[in-house]
C-alpha cells in the first residue's frame, strides 16, 4: 500500500518492493506488476515532459537571435528544469574556459548575459603551466574528459580542487553543495562550453539535494547545445563573409585603380605634371 500511495504521489521507489520481488508466490507477482507499471508511468511522464516542457524550450532557444539572451536563457531554463539554485555557463576559448554567465538565485547575483553586470571571474585554464591537462577543476576536466559530473557534497568530493567555490563561499556566506557539471558537445563532438548547475532543490522543502540526472535533462542540454552551436556556426559564417566582401571590394578597387592608370589620359597627366615640376624647380 506504501508504494501504491507512493505512486499516485508520483514519488515511488522501488526499494519500497525490494524485499517482494524474490518472492514466488502472489506476494511476489503483485510486487513486481506494481513495479512494472511505475515505470510505465514514469516513462510516460518523461514523454509528456519532453513534448511539454522540453521541446519548447529547444524550440524558443533556436529561435534566439541575440546572443546574450541566448546564452543567459540556455542557464536559466536548466535551471528552473533541474530546481538548481545557482548555475554558471563557460564558452572554450583557445585552451581556456572564459566565464559567460553566473546566475544565483538566493544570493540575487547575476553577471554576464542581459543582466548589464560585467563578468568579474578570471577563466579557467584547461592546462597547467607544465601544459598537463587541468583535471583539478571539475569544468575543465569535463571540458577534457567529455564526461558530466554529478557531485552530492563538493566539501566531501574527492579528486578535484574546491579551494575558488569556498573562497567565494566565505565571502559571500554562502554554501555550495550539489554540483552538476555537463559538457557541451557539438555535432563533431567537439566541446564548445560546460554548463554547472549548484544546489539542486527539494520542489517541497527547499532542501539540498543531489541532481537527478535523467533522460529529460539529458534531452534539454542537447537541444540547448544545438542552439548554441547553431548560433556559434552562424555568426562564424557571416564573420567569412564580411571578410570575404572586404577582399573583394579591396581587390575590385585595386583592378579599379589599375585601369584608371593604365589609360592614355592618365599617362598624359601624368607626363604633364612630371614636366610642370620641372619647370617649377628651374
Amino acid at each position: 500500500m506504501r508504494a501504491v500511495r507512493a505512486i499516485e504521489r508520483g514519488e515511488y521507489d522501488p526499494i519500497l518492493l525490494r524485499e517482494f520481488f524474490h518472492d514466488t508466490g502472489d506476494l511476489g507477482s503483485l510486487a513486481n506488476s506494481l513495479n512494472s507499471m511505475a515505470e510505465s508511468f514514469a516513462q510516460r511522464d518523461n514523454q509528456l515532459t519532453l513534448l511539454n516542457k522540453v521541446i519548447p524550450i529547444g524550440v524558443s532557444l533556436s529561435a534566439e537571435k541575440d546572443f546574450n539572451r541566448l546564452l543567459e536563457s540556455l542557464v536559466v531554463e536548466a535551471q528552473a528544469f533541474t530546481h538548481a539554485d545557482a548555475g554558471t555557463l563557460y564558452l572554450v576559448e583557445e585552451d581556456k574556459l572564459r566565464f559567460v554567465i553566473l546566475r544565483n538565485s538566493s544570493l540575487d547575483m547575476k553577471m554576464g548575459g542581459t543582466s548589464g553586470m560585467p563578468m568579474t571571474f578570471k577563466p579557467v585554464p584547461m592546462y597547467n603551466d607544465d601544459k598537463t591537462e587541468n583535471r583539478a577543476n571539475v569544468v575543465s576536466y569535463a571540458a577534457l574528459t567529455h564526461q558530466r559530473t554529478n557531485i552530492a557534497d563538493a566539501y566531501e568530493a574527492e579528486g578535484f580542487d574546491f579551494s575558488g567555490t569556498k573562497t567565494f563561499d566565505e565571502q559571500t556566506r554562502y554554501r555550495s553543495k550539489s554540483f552538476l557539471t555537463v559538457p557541451l558537445e557539438n555535432k563533431e563532438g567537439r566541446v564548445i562550453g560546460v554548463l554547472q548547475l549548484i544546489n539542486a532543490k527539494d520542489p517541497k522543502t527547499g532542501e539540498i539535494i543531489p541532481f537527478d540526472d535523467d533522460n529529460v535533462l539529458e534531452a534539454l542540454i542537447l537541444l540547448a547545445t544545438a542552439a548554441l552551436d547553431g548560433y556559434i556556426r552562424e555568426a562564424a559564417l557571416r564573420s567569412e563573409i564580411a571578410q570575404l566582401r572586404i577582399e573583394i571590394d579591396h581587390s575590385r578597387r585595386s583592378k579599379q585603380v589599375d585601369e584608371i592608370t593604365d589609360t592614355k589620359f592618365f599617362k598624359d597627366l601624368k607626363t604633364r605634371a612630371q614636366e610642370m615640376r620641372a619647370k617649377s624647380k628651374k
